[in-house]
């Protein structure tokens, strides 16, 4: 039981990295809707943001997503192995 919801966790994890990572590549690659003039932004909670930043952040965190999904799944797969 334990060591599923380990296995859930983990694959949540790296989902919500990759799709994370995903919108953050678009964000940095949005050139905006008149062919790239400009500054381009994005709307967050009413506010108007960099794009390039959010892009630059959300790609950050997708990688800590990932890399606690693979470091979590290593710890399973070594805490079931007898020593």
């Amino acid at each position: 039981m334990r060591r599923a919801l380990g296995l859930l966790v983990g694959l949540a994890l790296a989902a919500a990295g990759v799709l994370l990572g995903l919108y953050g590549l678009f964000a940095l690659l949005y050139r905006g809707d008149n062919g790239g003039n400009g500054n381009t932004y994005v709307k967050w909670g009413g506010h108007r943001i960099d794009a390039h930043l959010v892009g630059g952040v959300a790609v950050l965190i997708a990688f800590v997503l990932i890399v606690a999904a693979v470091s979590l799944r290593r710890r399973g797969r070594s805490s079931a192995q007898p020593s």
